[in-house]
């Protein structure tokens, strides 16, 4: 039942706020037991199934910049490859998954952080002169799904809103259409190296659907900015939380 309640808490998050996928999934399934490496498996798995269909949606709205799109999967894919390909190396490791374990939390909270900081002041930049930057980001961040998984929705966005001048709708269509590209290449690579665990994933994705629907519909009654602040500095906390775990 715990899966399914996961699924539906993550998804509804990502559905009202914009923030969620890996940042939110994998700490909480680490907080539940879940050695990080099957942790980080599953939350991809997930993550690209709660997003095609949302991706779906702003594609067919003409919300997703096919442009950005190309440069930010052109680092991106060759990232996220790389980064999954390593994770099996420090799967082996057992002196390297408390190092791992504090990288996530120091990751959540210094992407957390930046958010914030870009939310309150609702900075935008006024020029594209910074878009052929995007495969380099991108690269690191695909590389940061796939040893960590979070990340590619908070700092996806973070890169798109720094670096480009899309329009809001265009910056979450875009970000989701390239996080579901990464999630389904790193999930797919940590299922056939036997790093995840699909019966968790489907009982994620049972809950995520009515999640998904429930944040949807909450986003046109709550006001997104506050609830976003306020799940950003959960998220501080819960990264903190990592880390300090990490050290014990």
């Amino acid at each position: 039942m715990k899966f399914y309640l996961i699924g539906f808490f993550v998804a509804f998050l990502i559905g009202l706020t914009g923030v969620g996928g890996g940042t939110i999934t994998v700490p909480l399934l680490i907080l539940l037991g879940i050695e990080p490496t099957i942790a980080i498996g599953i939350s991809l798995g997930f993550s690209a199934l709660i997003k095609i269909p949302s991706s779906m949606i702003y594609f067919f709205k003409g919300h997703i910049d096919k442009k950005t799109l190309f440069y930010l999967s052109l680092g991106g894919i060759p990232g996220v490859v790389l980064g999954s390909l390593i994770l099996r190396k420090i799967y082996q490791q057992d002196h390297l998954k408390s190092i791992m374990l504090l990288l996530i939390g120091v990751i959540i909270v210094i992407s957390s952080l930046v958010n914030l900081w870009h939310t309150i002041k609702d900075y935008r930049p006024t020029t594209n002169k910074y878009t052929l930057l995007l495969p380099f980001c991108a690269f690191l961040i695909g590389f940061e799904v796939g040893t960590f998984s979070s990340g590619a929705g908070a700092l996806g966005t973070l890169l798109l809103l720094s670096l480009t001048t899309l329009s809001p709708s265009d910056v979450v269509g875009t970000d989701i259409a390239f996080g579901l590209i990464l999630s389904l290449i790193g999930g797919g690579i940590h299922l056939f190296q036997g790093l995840s665990d699909s019966s968790i994933i489907f009982k994620m994705v049972m809950g995520g659907i009515f999640g998904a629907i429930g944040g949807a519909y909450a986003c046109m009654i709550f006001p997104k900015k506050p609830a976003r602040i306020f799940l950003l500095i959960w998220l501080i906390f819960i990264g903190a939380m990592l880390f300090y775990r990490s050290l014990r």
